[in-house]
Formats: C-alpha cells, sequence, structure tokens
C-alpha cells in the first residue's frame, strides 16, 4: 500500500469535531474551570460558540453548583473617614480593584440616610454586606443597609419600631445578614450562596444589656420585622456582642462579653436568643477568643502568646447534658514560614471567619490567609493592614465573580 495513502486513511474523518467543538461536551470541560474571576471571561473570548456557553444562565447554575463554595475573593475593612474598605486577597488576573466593591459610608445617596447619625459596618455572609445606622457614636439600630458588592444593589430598611421595655435605636446591637435559603428545613434544593443575588434574605438583630438578651429579625420576603424576643441570662453582667457570628445548622452564635464571656446562640426558627456558659479555664490567659466551625460544629478557638490556637467542640455527653472539649491544636508559629522576629508585638492574630475556617495573621512580613481545614497559607498583604484602621475587624467576603463585569454575570 502507498505510504502516502495509509496516512490519509488514519486521518479523522473531515466532519469529525473536536472535543471544544462539541456541542454537549464543551459545556462539561468550562464546567471544570477554576471558579476564580478571571476563568469564565477569558474562556469567552476563545470564539462566539464559548462565549454563549459562558453567558448561558443555566450554565452559570451549573457552573456555581458544580463549585459547591464561593471562593474567598476579598476582605473587608472598616477604616477611617467614612470609608468601607475592600482588598482583594487574589493574584493577577483575578485581583479585583478596590474601587470594584467601593462604598462610602459618609455618602450614601438614596434610601433613608441619616444626616447626623453614622453608619457602622457589622458584617457579609452569603455575598451580602450589612450596615446599621446609629447615632453619632455608632449606638443603636434606627435603620440598616444590605448591600450586594457584585450587583451593586442597595436596601435601604428602617430599624424595629420601639418596645414598651426597649429601644433597638438607642440599644448597643450587633447585625448580620444571612441568605433566606440556609434557614429552610428540609434542605435548599440545590442552592449555591455566593450566587444568589436579589434572592430574599433576612437581617438578624442582636442586642446584650445587663441580664437580658434580645433578637429581631427581618424578612425581605414580607417586608417587615418580627417581634422582639428576649431571655434573661443569670450567670453574668453582659456588656456587648461581639462583632463576628458562625452560623451552624439553623443557629447563630455570637460571643458575648461583660462580668463573664460567654456565648449567645439564636434558633432562626424560635428566634429566641439563649446564652451558653464557655469553661473558664479555657479562655483565662489567651489574648484571642474566636468562634470556629472546624470540626464541623459549633466551636470556638483560643490563641496563646506563642501562637498556639487551640480549638474547643461542643459535644453532648451520654445524659444529653453539653460540656466543651479541647480538640485540634495548631502551632500558627511553626506553620508559617517565618524567622524569629519577624511576628509582631501588635495583633498578631487579626481574626478568625468562623464560617470559613479561615485565621488571619499579621507578622512583621505582612498580613497571611491561613485555611484551617487545609492547613494551606497564602500572604494576602506585604504590610499590617491595620495601620490607618479604626477596629481590628477584617471580614472575608465570598462571591462568584467575573471580573471585568459591571453587571451580575449569574
Amino acid at each position: 500500500m502507498n505510504p502516502r495513502s495509509r496516512r490519509r486513511s488514519a486521518s479523522p474523518p473531515p466532519d469529525t469535531a473536536s472535543p471544544t467543538e462539541d456541542e454537549n461536551l464543551l459545556p462539561e470541560l468550562l464546567l471544570r474551570l477554576p471558579a476564580r474571576p478571571s476563568s469564565l471571561p477569558r474562556a469567552s473570548l476563545v470564539c462566539k460558540r464559548w462565549r454563549q456557553v459562558a453567558a448561558d444562565p443555566q450554565f452559570l447554575r451549573r457552573f456555581c453548583a458544580h463549585h459547591r463554595e464561593a471562593p474567598i475573593i476579598g476582605v473587608f475593612l472598616d477604616f477611617y473617614r467614612g470609608e468601607l474598605s475592600f482588598r482583594s486577597v487574589l493574584d493577577p488576573p483575578d485581583r479585583i480593584p478596590t474601587p470594584r466593591f467601593s462604598l462610602r459610608l459618609d455618602g450614601i445617596e438614596g434610601g433613608c440616610k441619616s444626616n447626623t447619625g453614622t453608619w457602622s459596618f457589622r458584617g457579609c455572609r452569603h455575598g451580602l454586606v450589612v450596615l446599621t445606622g446609629g447615632d453619632h457614636l455608632g449606638r443603636g439600630c434606627r435603620q440598616v443597609l444590605v448591600w450586594d458588592p457584585v450587583t451593586g444593589e442597595q436596601r435601604f430598611i428602617a430599624g424595629p419600631p420601639p418596645q414598651p421595655d426597649h429601644d433597638w435605636g438607642n440599644a448597643h446591637v450587633q447585625a448580620d445578614v444571612l441568605c433566606v435559603a440556609a434557614t429552610r428545613t428540609g434542605g435548599d434544593d440545590g442552592h449555591v450562596h455566593g450566587a444568589c443575588h436579589s434572592t430574599p434574605f433576612k437581617v438578624v438583630l442582636v442586642s446584650a444589656q445587663k441580664h437580658v438578651a434580645r433578637s429581631c429579625v427581618y424578612s425581605s420576603e414580607t417586608g417587615s420585622w418580627g417581634s422582639t424576643m428576649s431571655t434573661k441570662v443569670q450567670h453574668h453582667t453582659m456588656s456587648c456582642i461581639g462583632s463576628r457570628s458562625i452560623l451552624v445548622g439553623n443557629s447563630l452564635h455570637w460571643l458575648i462579653f461583660g462580668s463573664g464571656t460567654g456565648m449567645l446562640e439564636l434558633d432562626l426558627d424560635t428566634q429566641i436568643p439563649a446564652a451558653v456558659e464557655l469553661p473558664e479555664d479555657a479562655i483565662d490567659g489567651h489574648h484571642g477568643l474566636y468562634l470556629s466551625t472546624l470540626g464541623g460544629g459549633v466551636g470556638f478557638i483560643t490563641v496563646s502568646d506563642v501562637y498556639v490556637a487551640q480549638l474547643w467542640l461542643r459535644t453532648t455527653c451520654f445524659d444529653g447534658a453539653a460540656e466543651w472539649m479541647p480538640a485540634q491544636a495548631i502551632e500558627l508559629g511553626k506553620l508559617l514560614p517565618l524567622r524569629p522576629g519577624e511576628w509582631t508585638n501588635l495583633q498578631t492574630v487579626m481574626g478568625v471567619a468562623g464560617d470559613d475556617n479561615v485565621i488571619f495573621v499579621s507578622t512583621n512580613r505582612g498580613a497571611f490567609m491561613v485555611h484551617l481545614e487545609t492547613m494551606q497559607f497564602k500572604k494576602i498583604f506585604d504590610r499590617n493592614p491595620f495601620a490607618e484602621c479604626t477596629t481590628s475587624t477584617i471580614h472575608p467576603f465570598s462571591s462568584f465573580f467575573a471580573a471585568g463585569s459591571s453587571t451580575p454575570r449569574h
């Protein structure tokens, strides 16, 4: 046989499509791109067919569901001059410019802006950010702002109406926001948080004063606040609530401080707050205390002066009583690539993001983000980001986001 004929017969038929041109296979290939801001925009530049697939709403829902959890794309810091600052923790070409997620707290347009009050950043969850407007010292909740940084949508909400024995406009409060799908009994039908733009949400307010803890929940579905619920706490006097919370199952949890240290638990079904005691021997002598979901349940982490993060988990005994047990210990000083003298003497641990199980550590070599489940770490800042910051709060923001888009891609 002529060798030339043999080579020709081994070639595929001219009408055979390559894998990237196969109408059914292409979405499966693009589905496996990493969930980074640049992935789908860069893929859409290949050709018209790729652009059609990458922009298809059904494919985008599958893309988010395939990756299951939205990645941490940056952190919010509460700065001076009434400005909430966003810092991306991603590398180029995925790094998001700070102005893309900017919101000036002293110049919010529209809504129920107060000219005499102060906006306070409270936290973020499920791709949403929540702020409260109080008096000139930032106390109380006279109004609420829920902001979606990806879409730019802002929702202004009047604060809960005063009660005969409690005025939310004058109380020391903490606020949280969460997607309604996270509170539905029986699952969320494949819902993926961080891709749920313009979906119903809830705002949760809690207050702890002396021996009474209170809660009130707003639903965007009904457009109204529920009743103010309260419970008495006998074991110590409360004065304030921690700025970070964790969501475990259908309950939110915060640290509470006062004559002692405890935990406030809010069942989102009953909306009744309850106080939980923490073991004094576990928290005494430590300069850092943070809530955590590491281990799959309710827990907290103490950080010692030798940079050891000790996890404590709440377990149930045979008689049904709950108790705290020590679990995993993480030696941050050995985990990070630091030499003696490279730890800063101020604010070594900037915070723990309990829902994401991420710890933020400040050192003389910069700031690191440590994933406690995988023990992987990444340097996110070359210097301490709190050099000009009003508080030590740092809040990671997770979302599926397509870089370069001015409108949501989901």
